[in-house]
């Protein structure tokens, strides 16, 4: 049966102190022995059968001072945040490690750390150590002893979305491929030979022209468009346009027309 550590604490001490007890518990289960085998592992395996959770055994904090429920969460607070370096876990992704706020996902690494887990005498009491008595530090509810020591935000939590996300991404290819073959299929079904020169012509031609169905191909249509004479404009010399647009011309249309003898 995977272990459990108990501190007891009667409120004699001041929250340092007791914090202070859960970083001697990290440093004890660091130090390595040799296995039988000439290599190094953790001591404490050698005695105590591992959880499989990750992480160093866990540590009870059960306090027995009756000082209310406002005064216990302040002291479990206090020992919490003093303790923060022993069992908060490190935020890891792909790349290595990153602060949290800097990721859009990734996963706790817990290895090297000691989860602690605090209640109170009389909660034990009154629901049983199975009960949800049990407020581990770095979650935010009271909660049942399996769920309270359970690790959250692993690695393998982490690989399941990744493996959901590759799922989208596939199907979301897979619908892309497929409304391309439909593009295709539908371009291919509208098409027909260019009367004149007996190409495949498409109802949007490479040109973002448009065609009309059944009409010749853009080279074609451009070619006929190319062997179309000229259209010839007159020049209009500058005697005429003087004559249409000048003073004099002004001065006539502008003059009362003369008296009849």
């Amino acid at each position: 049966m995977p272990v459990l550590f108990v501190e007891v604490d009667n409120h004699t001490e001041p929250a340092a102190v007791v914090a202070a007890k859960i970083e001697r518990y990290g440093r004890f289960f660091g130090r390595q022995v040799k296995s039988d085998r000439g290599r190094d592992v953790p001591l404490w395996s050698t005695l105590w059968d591992d959880s499989g959770r990750g992480g160093f055994p866990p540590v009870a904090l059960v306090f027995t001072k009756d000082v209310g429920t406002q005064a216990r969460m302040n002291r479990i607070k206090a020992v919490r945040d003093l303790s923060r370096a022993c069992w908060q876990p490190r935020w890891q992704n792909p790349h290595g490690w990153s602060p949290r706020d800097t990721e859009e996902d990734g996963w706790w690494d817990h290895a090297g750390t000691v989860p602690v887990i605090a209640t109170h005498l009389d909660q034990l009491r009154t629901h049983g150590p199975h009960g949800p008595v049990w407020w581990r530090f770095g979650h935010s509810d009271w909660q049942p002893i399996t769920d309270a020591l359970t690790n959250t935000g692993t690695k393998d939590e982490y690989r399941a979305r990744e493996e959901q996300r590759s799922l989208e991404r596939e199907a979301q290819e897979e619908r892309r491929r497929q409304e391309r073959e439909e593009e295709l299929r539908l371009r291919e079904a509208g098409k027909w030979e260019c009367p004149s020169c007996g190409s495949p012509v498409y109802p949007g031609d490479a040109w973002g022209e448009p065609v009309a169905t059944g009409g010749p191909c853009t080279v074609c249509r451009r070619i006929t468009d190319s062997q179309q004479p000229p259209t010839t404009e007159r020049t209009v010399t500058a005697a005429e346009a003087a004559e249409t647009n000048g003073i004099l011309a002004r001065l006539r249309r502008t003059r009362p027309p003369a008296l009849e003898r």
